[in-house]
């Protein structure tokens, strides 16, 4: 490992949480270099410019099996040490099984979990005692979501993973949180509703902004926690989904969803 060249790595990079997980780590000086993973470079550059730490513009796809394999081999080649992996990459889809294409769910799979998972199986070899990841979750993660299925299924394979991968970390000084807020104002909805059947999904809490999400992620991570809520309504959720049994969250999902 090369110690003199600290590393962040961030998926999602080119808008919305990704975008401002950079933002931050940029101003926290967290890392010699950031890694801006997304698929749009051009995104991405105008994100790099923003910034004052040297960054990397990575254009990878992460449900390709070449993209994941040259981010290994970047990684290898520079044996950096990582102090920082923020997946931030993931999109949902409004709609019943009907709806939403078969196209759309294998995407969402393997986007949200798979690519998910190939990049934080990469990063760790390059971590050390007090590198931190952070998994976006949300949540869609606390219970069945009927017309968010997929998305709520996906996200629940986040926080359990990122769960589980934390308690494998035991006792190497990296910490591992999953992120698992409400509503954030980011083009989140916008993707969401273009789905076959034109669903949409009502509600009632009030947006939060990426900028309030991500400091309450990094302060929570920052404090050993492995789930940040992000928010006093995502808690409550987190707790509604431990005591009241699904069927009583889904038929109430359901009714908020219409409104």
């Amino acid at each position: 490992m090369n110690p003199s060249k600290r590393v962040a790595i961030i998926t999602g990079a080119s808008s919305g949480l990704g975008r401002e997980f950079a933002r931050q780590l940029d101003a926290q000086q967290v890392a010699d270099e950031l890694w801006l993973v997304a698929r749009n470079e051009k995104a991405l550059t105008d994100v790099a410019g923003e910034l004052d730490t040297p960054s990397r513009a990575v254009a990878a796809d992460l449900t390709s099996e070449a993209d994941i394999a040259n981010i290994r081999a970047t990684l290898s080649a520079e044996d950096p040490r990582v102090t920082f992996l923020v997946n931030a990459a993931g999109f949902g889809k409004f709609g019943d099984w009907q709806t939403i294409s078969d196209a759309a769910v294998d995407s969402m799979i393997d986007l949200n979990c798979r690519g998910l998972v190939d990049m934080t199986r990469a990063a760790p070899p390059y971590m050390e005692r007090g590198s931190r990841i952070i998994q976006v979750a949300s949540a869609a993660a606390f219970t069945p979501l009927p017309h968010m299925n997929v998305y709520a299924a996906t996200k629940s394979f986040v926080l359990h993973y990122t769960r589980a991968l934390r308690w494998e970390l035991h006792g190497t000084g990296i910490t591992a949180t999953a992120l698992c807020p409400t509503w954030v104002k980011t083009g989140f909805e916008k993707v969401a509703r273009t789905s076959g059947g034109g669903h949409d999904v009502g509600h009632l809490l009030d947006e939060q902004t990426p900028q309030e999400v991500v400091r309450r992620a990094l302060c929570a991570n920052k404090a050993h926690f492995a789930v940040a809520c992000a928010s006093p309504q995502s808690a409550a959720l987190r707790l509604i989904g431990k005591v009241v049994p699904s069927c009583i969250t889904m038929a109430g999902w359901d009714v908020l969803r219409r409104l």
